[in-house]
């Protein structure tokens, strides 16, 4: 049976990973896409959209109050507040919300933003909006270890089993590129709690029963 240090482990692992792709980024060696492979990730990249979406981001300006004073709290120092949180809950959630705005404080791996998202996590750990963004700014200002041990929080404090499923496939989603089996993780985390258990045990035959009908 799979323990807290097991979990310890492969945690560590998957952060020395991480680390080790950002390290490969910052002295870009000639060989850079077959280091990375070697690390076990699969490098792509399309340089015109990036490009595209890089101007695009730098072109973005606030244009309601709303906006602005969420841009100030980017660029400054300010302490997050529950005003500041809902404002980025209701603004971020808009159809026509100015994604490249936001887009930018991602990319940038912006510490505001990060602090932003921790302190709605502390007050809701079940937030997938916010562990969804949690997990695009990691792609950006990599947190291995904050971003497995908020989502395990998340699945061991979601009681309701549809949601759970949710927060489990987000889970797996959002670390599965990077090396860390999230679904094996918890079905061994879960092993004495029959309920969650069966939730991840079903999740793993549909997973097994695509991959069948894929390969054929």
């Amino acid at each position: 049976m799979r323990d807290d240090h097991d979990d310890e482990l492969v945690w560590q692992t998957f952060q020395e990973k991480t680390k080790a792709v950002s390290h490969l980024f910052r002295r870009r060696p000639h060989n850079l896409i077959e280091k990375i492979e070697k690390l076990g990730f699969t490098y792509r990249v399309n340089d015109s959209e990036d490009a595209e979406d890089i101007a695009e981001e730098r072109a973005a300006l606030p244009k309601t109050t709303t906006q602005t004073v969420l841009v100030f709290y980017l660029d400054e120092a300010d302490t997050p507040t529950e005003s500041l949180l809902t404002l980025w809950r209701e603004e971020t959630q808009r159809n026509n919300t100015p994604f490249p705005l936001w887009r930018r404080y991602f990319r940038a791996g912006n510490a505001q933003l990060k602090k932003l998202i921790l302190f709605g996590l502390d007050r809701d750990p079940t937030d997938r909006d916010l562990l969804d963004s949690l997990s695009f700014l990691h792609s950006f200002l990599p947190m291995p270890k904050e971003l497995l041990t908020r989502y395990k929080l998340a699945c061991d404090q979601e009681s309701d089993p549809q949601r759970f499923r949710e927060l489990v496939q987000d889970f797996d989603a959002s670390t599965s590129s990077s090396g860390y089996d999230a679904l094996q993780a918890l079905q061994a985390h879960y092993a004495d709690c029959a309920v969650k258990k069966s939730v991840i045990d079903r999740l793993l035959v549909e997973i097994e029963k695509h991959e069948d009908t894929v390969a054929f």
